[in-house]
């Protein structure tokens, strides 16, 4: 397979719209033309991983984390990430990031981190990337409107939420005059028409507009339809963390299972005896996210990373909070991510780079 066929496939498992706004994902380094017959998953665009690639005869190394933040103005072998460049290119790997786009899609990063610690009922909150949408306006037959409405929503029009095919529809009467060599769908050229239609509004996000435009003009009646895109509120789409519920427990034992499960050091803050039933995950650096944990009915937030001031205002508004570190709280997403995409792209050979205790970014 290509380089660019693999990111067709990758958009399907984790779309790009999801990404929040600071994020860089995608095609970092690399040809979009290339072959890729072998790939690795990796947590973080460590050099480490780059060697294990080249070491395997990979072609692509999808990571979580990017390598490319921000613009480079020079690519050096003295820079970390300048160096990490050099090494893809010599060895003519192509690197790509899926990064809060997986945090956030259906089976990612914080779904896998739900299952390892076994979360039933398991519902999205948090934040969420905003998806720019447009309305679309059109006009036709009403005897064809509820066929075009169809039509536009297999598009991708029409979806608010967890409803699909929602359209506004009015009734009204169009006119118009043809001009020579037309064939209007009633009436004749030349002449004042006037014809009772049906006025459709129908939201669609912005990246769909390309395919819902097309079936317009496939399906409408009129030679040249009447239509308008408006540009509509972005909205959230699919929230990053993930609650649900676990058998009741305490902090403490809570915490104790934690460990076990992600195999790694877990931190509390709150009261050990304090009663846990309802648990919030975000792996990796989120605990800015505890307000909202806590809005969604939590005892505690489970997540990568916990800064000293936020402990303290998190345990003094009487919730609780666990760190299990960076690495232990994404990696099962790594691993899902390997899963998914030897599933659905299954011409690559597809293998996990997992770095020894201590190195590439792993503790012990």
């Amino acid at each position: 397979m290509r380089v660019r066929e693999i990111l067709a496939i990758l958009e399907t498992v984790a779309p790009v719209r999801y990404a929040f706004s600071f994020d860089r994902v995608g095609l970092q380094v690399g040809d979009p033309e290339a072959e890729v017959s072998r790939a690795v998953v990796s947590l973080d665009r460590s050099r480490a991983a780059v060697a294990s690639a080249r070491e395997s005869g990979a072609e692509l190394l999808l990571a979580h984390h990017p390598l490319l933040f921000t613009p480079l103005k020079e690519v050096v072998a003295g820079d970390h990430v300048g160096r990490t460049v050099l090494d893809l290119a010599a060895a003519g790997i192509a690197f790509v990031a899926a990064h809060t786009n997986w945090d956030s899609a259906r089976g990612g990063v914080n779904d896998a981190l739900a299952t390892r610690l076994g979360l039933n009922e398991t519902k999205e909150f948090g934040g969420a990337a905003d998806v720019e949408r447009l309305k679309l306006v059109f006009f036709a037959p009403p005897d064809a409107a509820e066929r075009l409405i169809d039509a536009l929503s297999e598009a991708g029009a029409g979806a608010i939420g967890d409803y699909r095919r929602c359209a506004f529809l009015a009734e009204g009467t169009g006119t118009f005059v043809g001009g020579e060599g037309t064939k209007p769908a009633t009436g004749e050229p030349g002449r004042i028409e006037r014809t009772p239609e049906t006025r459709v509004e129908m939201v669609l996000r912005k990246d769909e507009r390309r395919a819902v435009e097309r079936a317009l003009r496939t399906n409408h009646p009129y030679e040249e339809p009447a239509y308008d895109f408006l540009a509509s509120p972005p909205m959230a789409e699919q929230a990053a963390g993930r609650v649900g519920t676990v058998e009741r427990t305490t902090l403490k034992a809570f915490v104790t299972g934690v460990e076990s499960a992600l195999e790694a050091k877990a931190l509390g803050w709150g009261d050990p005896a304090r009663t846990i039933r309802k648990v919030a995950v975000v792996g990796g650096a989120a605990d800015g996210e505890w307000r909202a944990a806590q809005r969604a009915g939590a005892d505690v937030l489970v997540t990568g990373e916990v800064k000293q001031h936020v402990a303290l205002e998190a345990s003094e508004s009487g919730f609780a909070l666990v760190a299990a570190g960076h690495y232990a709280t994404e990696q099962p997403g790594v691993e899902a991510l390997r899963d998914r995409m030897a599933a659905v792209c299954p011409g690559v050979d597809w293998r996990t780079f997992v770095p020894e205790p201590g190195f590439a970014g792993r503790p012990f």
